[in-house]
């Protein structure tokens, strides 16, 4: 049987991967929104009245309002990566969608103040994530899932420090994993696919001291441990 800490382990390691992935894409979404918007700007003009068209071909396109506000910017980079960013009234950019040569794609919401909100993502291994940012575009909540079936969500404090994380796995088990301030894990709650259970509890130094635990065939444990345990004679 797999122990909690194991679980626990692979729980964590799908978690990061998904936080590391998030961040790239976040910093690759605001580099191409540049170039698209950039030259949205330079090309936006009042429109001089309607046209009809049978089929259009270019690099970039440009829908302004009837301001001659710039609305829609979309257009492709010479490396592959092609993007649509909507902006509001004030031509500020509200919803960027990518796709990138080397197979990913995302969509990222932002608020009036262009400060990026939610970034949706999906990688060319198969994973797929969604991260929460707050008003100051730190990472709140991301939730994701990987192409061997595997799904967490995780829960950040306003630095950025993992506080709860959540997880199934397409083996069947299941955890939940509650850290302190410094991101040191102190309760963890595992249900495995045979059909047992534990609990454990650690101290802030990261030591196990308590653990709860129930087999499949009802076999229940509890065994604890003291923080300086008396030495042998």
């Amino acid at each position: 049987m797999e122990t909690i800490q194991q679980q626990i382990g692979a729980l964590q390691a799908i978690v990061a991967k998904q936080q590391v992935s998030v961040k790239r894409q976040r910093f690759a979404i605001i580099a191409l929104a540049g170039i698209i918007i950039a030259g949205g700007f330079i090309a936006a003009v009042r429109p001089a009245g309607d046209a009809t068209f049978d089929s259009i071909t270019c690099k970039g396109w440009n829908v302004v309002d009837e301001k001659g506000k710039l609305r829609i910017a979309a257009g492709t980079t010479e490396d592959g990566d092609a993007s649509v960013a909507w902006l509001d009234k004030d031509e500020k950019r509200r919803i960027m969608a990518s796709t990138h040569a080397n197979g990913q794609a995302s969509v990222a919401w932002s608020d009036k103040d262009e400060k990026q909100r939610i970034v949706a993502t999906t990688l060319v291994d198969g994973n797929a994530s969604v991260m929460w940012l707050d008003k100051d575009e730190k990472q709140r909540v991301g939730a994701g899932t990987t192409a061997d079936g595997s799904a967490s969500v995780v829960w950040l404090d306003k630095d950025e420090k993992r506080r709860i994380e959540a997880g199934t796995r397409a083996n069947g088990q299941a955890s939940v994993v509650w850290l302190d301030k410094d991101e040191k894990q102190r309760i963890a709650a595992a249900t495995f696919a045979s059909g047992s259970a534990s609990v454990a509890w650690n101290d802030k130094d990261g030591k196990s001291r308590i653990g709860a635990g129930i087999d499949a065939d009802g076999t229940v444990s509890l065994p604890t441990k003291d923080r300086n345990p008396p030495k042998k004679p």
